[in-house]
């Protein structure tokens, strides 16, 4: 009976040092082309760091393990901002730039707007049942490719006042990319891992898929996030943590949700529903701390961290 838990905690291994790997590769990939450092956190290190989520929706949705498909993102972005951000915090202030307030963190704020509304699905509210229906995750694809192409103009601007001239020279970009190949490889067997033994200990639990995908699934697979952000800022590197997170939370809805429930449709209890709201909740007061103080100081960092304590003490309470 311990060989699940085994299994579980050796495919967040592979999965934190996939993705860790991934992001060294990817990041010094992006200096070799002379791009900011908002725009590596914005876009390789979110997507590196946003990958496990990606492996594991996908693959759970393909079994058919929906409560982990969704429950995943939903608890890995709540996690990504109230443990990551949270704890990142607690080691240094961390300062959000004007061009995430304005623009990174409302399109992440919107997407979770989008997700919530998906998720209230009226056509099944009488069975008691909230679907992710194909053609709302055509509508993330959609919206996930209006942000890659504002993620080129900036890399475009960039490049304009490149900021990495010295460090290019220096960069292999054949190493970088095998690096890249190894952590994606690590990541999918991480994933293969997480979502076979998460649903086994799910039922050892007597719990829903839905409440490990949010809890234990997800927190393994924001590992990676809580890893980057940690080092990003004992690095000095602030505008990495902070456009990793939110990056990544809008990979999570626009690119993972939009994939796997295009491949098929996530249907779960409509309890999802108090989730998804939290999970809009914690952006919505993300927002507010980076517009009005311009810094997340430790004070706030701290009692992100408790909230996250206290809502998955909660949601196993009312499992």
């Amino acid at each position: 009976m311990i060989l699940p838990y085994i299994f579980l905690i050796i495919g967040f291994v592979f999965l934190a040092k996939g993705a860790d790997i991934f992001i060294d590769g990817a990041s010094k990939i992006a200096r070799y082309f002379n791009v900011s450092s908002l725009f590596i956190g914005l876009t390789l290190a979110a997507f590196g760091t946003s990958a496990p989520e990606m492996a594991v929706s996908l693959k759970a949705t393909i079994v058919e393990v929906n409560g982990v498909a969704l429950g995943n993102v939903i608890g890995s972005n709540i996690a990504n901002i109230a443990l990551a951000i949270g704890i990142a915090s607690l080691i240094k202030p961390l300062h959000v730039e004007d061009s995430t307030i304005k623009k990174e963190i409302p399109l992440m704020l919107v997407s979770t707007i989008l997700l919530v509304i998906f998720c209230i699905d009226f056509s099944n509210i009488t069975q008691g049942t909230s679907t992710l229906q194909r053609w709302e995750g055509i509508v993330f694809l959609v919206l996930m490719v209006g942000f890659i192409i504002y993620l080129w103009q900036m890399a475009k601007s960039d490049r304009k006042n490149p900021l990495n001239i010295n460090e290019s020279s220096d960069i292999s970009l054949f190493k970088n990319i095998i690096l890249i190949l190894v952590g994606g490889g690590a990541i999918a067997l991480g994933s293969h891992l997480a979502v076979e033994n998460a649903e086994k200990i799910a039922k050892m639990w007597n719990v829903s898929n839905k409440v490990i995908g949010i809890s234990v699934v997800a927190l393994g697979t924001s590992v990676p996030e809580i890893v980057t952000s940690i080092a990003a800022v004992m690095k000095d590197e602030i505008s990495i943590a902070v456009g990793n997170i939110v990056g990544s939370n809008i990979f999570n809805i626009l690119l993972v949700l939009g994939v796997a429930s295009t491949v098929k449709p996530i249907t779960l209890p409509a309890e999802v529903n108090i989730d998804a709201l939290i999970c809009l909740a914690v952006a919505i007061v993300f927002l507010l701390i980076s517009r009005y103080s311009k810094k997340i100081y430790r004070k706030s960092g701290i009692i992100l961290i408790l909230f996250y304590v206290l809502y998955i003490v909660v949601l196993f309470l009312r499992k």
